[in-house]
C-alpha cells in the first residue's frame, strides 16, 4: 500500500495523531497533527491507522506515491473559534472565553517541556486573537490560571503590542486572578 493525502496517521515517537495534508517532492510529509500544528516528517516517523486507531500499515520511503500538487485546506478563523462560540455562555454577546490550560489544548501535556508548553499556549492565544479580530468580536477572556505567572506575563506582553486592544484583569468574582480580559476597539 502507499500513503496518500488524507490518510490518518500516528507518530511513532510522539503521542500525536494527524492527517496527511501534503506529500512533498523530497518524500517529506506534512501532517496536520492533533496538537494544532503542522509537522514535516519523514515517512518512517509515522504509521497509517484506521478510524478505530488500529495500525493499517507502516510506511517506508519506497511506498509513497508522488503527489506533488496536493490541495491545502487551511483552517479558517471560524474553525479556530468554533469550539469557544458554541460552548460559551456569551455566545450571543460577541464575547469568547478562551481556556489556555494545557489540558484543553494537547492530549498529553506532561510530555512537553516547559518551553513547549508556553509556546503551545501562546500560539493558540495568537491564533484565537487573530480570528476574533477578523470576525469582529468585541471582547475576549483568556483563562490562563494563576500558576507562577509566566503565561500571564507573556500573554500581556504580547497583547501590549496592539494599539486597538484594552487589556485588564478579568472579573475577579467570576475568574479569580487567573484570567485576562481583552476588549477590541
Amino acid at each position: 500500500m502507499s500513503i496518500v493525502v488524507g490518510n490518518k496517521v500516528k507518530f511513532i515517537n510522539e503521542n500525536l495523531k494527524g492527517v496527511v495534508k501534503a506529500i512533498l517532492q523530497n518524500n517529506l510529509l506534512i501532517i496536520d497533527a492533533s496538537d494544532g500544528f503542522e509537522h514535516r516528517v519523514s515517512p518512517n516517523e509515522i504509521v497509517v491507522i484506521n478510524d478505530d486507531n488500529t495500525i493499517l500499515y507502516s510506511v517506508d520511503k519506497t511506498t509513497i506515491k508522488e503527489k506533488i500538487k496536493p490541495s491545502f485546506s487551511k483552517k479558517t478563523s471560524s474553525d479556530i473559534l468554533l469550539r469557544y462560540t458554541t460552548n460559551t455562555k456569551y455566545q450571543f454577546e460577541k464575547v469568547i472565553e478562551i481556556d489556555l490550560h494545557l489540558e484543553e489544548l494537547v492530549e498529553y501535556p506532561l510530555k512537553l517541556d516547559d518551553w513547549q508548553r508556553l509556546h503551545t499556549q501562546m500560539q493558540h492565544a495568537k491564533k484565537c486573537l487573530e480570528a476574533a479580530i477578523n470576525q469582529h468580536y468585541r471582547k475576549l477572556v483568556f483563562i490562563h490560571g494563576v500558576g507562577a505567572g509566566v503565561l500571564k506575563s507573556e500573554l500581556r506582553n504580547y497583547l501590549a503590542s496592539f494599539e486597538n486592544l484594552v487589556v485588564k484583569d478579568a472579573d475577579y468574582r467570576e475568574y479569580g486572578a487567573g484570567a485576562t480580559e481583552v476588549i477590541i476597539r
